[in-house]
């Protein structure tokens, strides 16, 4: 086999410095600097041996390497990959990785090992950037998937899943829950009369509206077509009845030339632990929608749970 030759450090591809004074604070002078050093940073080779270290170094990393760097190396023997910056003679600041140990014969020296960093922290902020983007496209699909676009209302899909985790809160917790379906009286009429585009623009300014009447706990969401859904917790039918009206009055404040928006409201409230089921009480809604249909439309009624007893 070939010998192998001594490895001279100034064909190492990184900075190498011997530094004294480990048990000297604040003077620490550098002893040794390889040609990596001056050619890569910048520094004058000549005026490098015999200087401090914390004159290569920013105020910042000085402070580092005295009360981390250098106590880890009196405790382990060595310190490694140190992200540290170097004031360079240009004024600029460069990014380092460095690893330090005592000296392998003199026990007061610290050798160190300086990497330029500059490339690894540039694609680090490239990779934090791409991540941030990511996150902010998966945050607007998920914004998409879960919302209706013409209105900016939950779907439905979204609504069905909101609803059944509130519905089991409210079981668990025996607080009640109300499902309001909406629907606009005679729109098929408007989309007649407006046509398409007229018929959305209501929707959507309805919708705007819905969402400003909604609290913070309340799910808000267009089920489809004309017809949209509130499931408020936390309110006895009195509230319920309250914010049935306000949603009449809302809606008859939506523009629409030549006549008044009214709406027709079914509603469907808890009243023993059986019912904390979305379905039950969507069912119970939409059964009293019909009701209030059928009874003239604008008007809001409640299902009778007694009543379908008494059927049953």
């Amino acid at each position: 086999m070939r010998a192998l030759l001594s490895p001279d450090p100034d064909d190492f591809p990184c900075g190498c410095l011997v530094v004294s004074g480990i048990d000297e604070p604040g003077n620490r002078l550098i002893l040794y600097a390889n040609h990596y050093v001056s050619e890569q940073f910048g520094f004058a080779a000549e005026g490098l041996v015999g200087s401090p270290l914390s004159g290569m170094l920013s105020r910042a990393s000085t402070v580092i390497f005295d009360v981390y760097v250098l106590p880890t190396v009196l405790h382990e023997g060595r310190c490694s990959e140190v992200l540290l910056e170097l004031q360079t003679p240009t004024g600029s600041k460069c990014p380092v990785v460095v690893n330090a140990r005592r000296h392998s014969t003199d026990q007061t020296l610290i050798v160190l090992s300086l990497f330029d960093a500059t490339q690894r922290d540039t694609l680090y902020q490239e990779l934090v950037e791409t991540r941030r983007l990511l996150e902010e496209k998966a945050t607007i699909l998920q914004h998409l998937s879960s919302t209706d676009e013409l209105t900016g209302l939950l779907n439905r899909r979204e609504l069905n899943k909101r609803a059944a985790i509130m519905l089991a809160e409210a079981r668990r917790y025996e607080t009640s829950v109300a499902v309001l379906v909406v629907d606009i009286d005679h729109f098929k009429e408007l989309n007649d009369t407006l046509g398409h585009a007229g018929g959305d623009k209501i929707l959507a300014e309805l919708g705007k509206r819905f969402r400003e009447q909604g609290r913070a706990t309340d799910i808000v969401a267009r089920y489809g077509g004309e017809e949209f859904v509130f499931v408020v917790p936390k309110m006895d039918e009195f509230s319920v009845r309250q914010l049935a009206q306000r949603l009449h009055k809302v809606a008859s404040e939506v523009p629409v030339p030549g006549k008044v928006l009214t709406v027709s409201i079914g509603i469907g409230l808890t009243h023993s632990r059986d019912d904390f089921l979305y379905e039950t009480l969507f069912m119970r809604a939409d059964k009293a929608l019909y009701a209030a249909k059928a009874a003239g439309r604008d008007r809001s009624l409640f299902f009778d749970v007694d009543a379908q007893n008494e059927g049953e």
